[in-house]
């Protein structure tokens, strides 16, 4: 398409060329914004002059006028831009469009990766005129898709003055459509198993309070949210979460999941297995709950807000993931006060976590232990000959074990047998709301009737009570539960004779 240049430099001349009349000659000369008629031969004869004279003017004058009127109309905009937490890791994302010849890799378009995961890049651009563009990963085959992988148009915006945008890609071009449900996002720590990638989940509340909240910490972390990063299948902690926290039957809570490695069997197994098992030797496993001790867990508490403590830090894994779950509740317990221990492996090293429990007393700080097992895990094996599936017997062993230790079930303890269940994220994801109702509490702790969070229940509180009372399902899971002075499932009419007493009490 043919551009009629005057179009775009009219404006430019006008700034450049209205000191006098010379310079408003050139310009009227050139673009015929004022056609005039010379009445007489001397205000013609004038104006050819002052023509004549213009185009006598240096191209260097002219590319200064541009110059100038650009950087007095100069917008700047900044981009911030919130990609799929399946995004591979090392790659580089670049905004192209209409401002640079629509170059998909263009090198200095290229946005800087931000210690919030975000990617940023501030441009300048001509103020008021409209800009389109799209994000890529440096070519059209890694283009911006949008949450069904469908096509989407053309981003725009009309840059004026100085402005921030925060925006979202959705999915890649070269990527299936993502199964994320609510916020997942990823980051990677150097420090830490030299930039291990984690996901974190964050409830919906995070970003409308000042709460603090409790952390699960979970391996293979990229089977936990999203079917595109996962290698065997998806556990759907976040539509759980999001399910369950909703339902007020967890408080909100961040969920951190750790990818695995080539190195999972080590890492994953607390003792050599003598001879090893596909190759791998095992024995990793300190190693590795200490990266998480020392390096992980300080980043998450500066990155999130945390509770701390081992009343608020706890462990979930499926199949080795469950093994060293089990082992860090009895071994780190100081760290990890609740575990979910998933189909464990605990017949890794001749059953050496069953011996390893019984060797020693409760540990102190596991407030909950979960485990779980299907009954048909590998199909069914008896190498025994009792007639109960090897694996079962080992979930039972290590059940006897923590009831004599004092461990009381529906208590503090949950052993769970899944009927026909197999050895497969499927059947993990069935039975993950039962191990999260367990693990976590339904509330937050709190005073009953302190709904300002104030430490005291006074007249402050309310109002904020009776916000509560008129719509429950938009307040926080804080405020839910302190208005919730009868502990029911609701806060209704019931709760409002006992919030007044709270108050006549004070």
């Amino acid at each position: 398409m043919r551009v009629d240049r005057s179009l775009l430099l009219k404006p430019l001349y006008r700034r450049f060329y209205h000191a006098n009349d010379l310079r408003e000659s050139l310009y009227n000369e050139l673009f015929g914004t004022h056609k005039r008629r010379a009445k007489s031969t001397n205000m013609l004869h004038t104006n050819q002059t002052n023509l004549r004279f213009a185009r006598l003017l240096p191209v260097s004058c002219i590319l200064v006028a541009i110059f100038l009127s650009a950087a007095a109309n100069a917008a700047t905009t900044t981009f911030r831009v919130q990609v799929p937490a399946s995004t591979p890791p090392g790659s580089t994302v670049y905004i192209a469009g209409n401002f640079q010849g629509w170059n998909p890799g263009s090198p200095t378009h290229a946005l800087a990766l931000q210690p919030d995961t975000r990617w940023e890049i501030t441009l300048t651009f001509p103020d008021g005129v409209p800009i389109q563009f799209k994000f890529t990963r440096g070519s059209w085959a890694t283009v911006e898709k949008g949450p069904n992988g469908e096509e989407i148009a053309n981003r725009n915006h009309t840059p004026q003055g100085t402005q921030t945008l925060n925006l979202i890609v959705a999915n890649w071009a070269d990527q299936p459509p993502s199964t994320i449900t609510g916020h997942v996002e990823s980051f990677q720590y150097a420090p830490f198993l030299n930039g291990r990638r984690c996901w974190v989940y964050l409830p919906q509340e995070y970003s409308q309070t000042t709460d603090r909240y409790p952390v699960l910490y979970m391996h293979d972390g990229q089977n936990l949210f999203d079917q595109f990063t996962s290698f065997a299948g998806e556990w759907k902690i976040d539509e759980t979460c999001e399910l369950l926290i909703a339902n007020r039957e967890i408080e909100p809570i961040i969920v951190v999941g750790i990818e695995n490695s080539a190195a999972r069997c080590t890492e994953y197994t607390p003792w050599p297995s003598s001879p090893p098992i596909g190759g791998c030797a095992g024995g990793g496993a300190n190693t590795y709950l200490q990266a998480i001790r020392d390096v992980l867990i300080p980043e998450v508490n500066q990155r999130y807000r945390t509770r701390t403590g081992p009343a608020n830090t706890y462990m979930s894994g499926s199949s080795l993931g469950g093994l060293i779950t089990a082992y860090a509740g009895y071994a780190y317990d100081e760290v990890w006060g609740r575990i979910g221990a998933v189909s464990p492996s605990y017949w890794w090293a001749n059953d050496s976590m069953v011996n390893f429990a019984s060797a020693q007393s409760r540990p102190p700080f596991l407030g909950r232990f979960y485990q779980d097992m299907g009954t048909q895990e590998s199909g069914f094996t008896d190498q025994n000959g009792n007639g109960i599936d090897d694996y079962i017997d080992d979930l039972r062993s290590l059940r006897d074990v923590a009831l004599a230790q004092g461990f009381v079930t529906n208590v503090d303890f949950l052993s769970v047998e899944g009927p026909g269940h197999t050895h497969n994220e499927f059947y993990w994801a069935l039975r993950a709301p039962d191990m999260l109702r367990f693990l976590i509490d339904p509330c937050p702790p709190h005073t009953p009737g302190d709904v300002n969070g104030d430490s005291a229940v006074n007249g402050s509180d309310i109002a904020p009570f009776i916000a509560v009372l008129l719509s429950p399902p938009t307040a926080t899971a804080a405020r839910f539960c302190t208005a919730n002075i009868n502990a029911d499932t609701s806060v209704n009419m019931l709760d409002v004779q006992p919030f007044v007493d709270l108050l006549l009490a004070e």
